[in-house]
């Protein structure tokens, strides 16, 4: 059965788990890549959130013009994950989560004062 989801846009969330000491390191490291994923032109969206129930947990929701096979056959590639990934990978308390879903067409909405306070790249 084919779906009924038109789109060939990916939603990602990803949560990754790090020491409470940890979280101003992790930061640290994270923004590079968070900065060169953000200027990929497939890249429409890119929140990452932290837990304040749960300390060093941290969330994050891309959203890709892309589908999930071409996400992780050539987005997931790119050299600048390496750094990061190398920088970060100790300071996990769990191995990361990825869950891929597919954006349902007419359900979303965004209000414009949701990204007052974001960083432009």
């Amino acid at each position: 059965m084919a779906s009924p989801f038109k789109t060939t846009q990916t939603t990602l969330y990803v949560t990754i788990r790090v020491d409470p000491s940890n979280i101003e390191p992790f930061l640290a490291a994270l923004r590079p890549c968070w900065e060169a994923v953000c200027r990929e032109p497939e890249c429409l969206y890119f929140d990452i959130s932290h837990s304040p129930s749960e300390p060093g947990t941290f969330h994050f929701v891309e959203v890709w013009a892309m589908d999930k096979k071409t996400f992780l056959e050539h987005q997931l590639k790119k050299p600048y994950y390496e750094p990061y990934e190398a920088a970060t990978r100790p300071m996990w308390l769990t191995e990361r989560k990825l869950e891929f879903l597919a954006r349902v067409d007419g359900w979303s909405y965004v209000d414009s004062a949701y990204l007052a306070g974001s960083v432009q790249t």
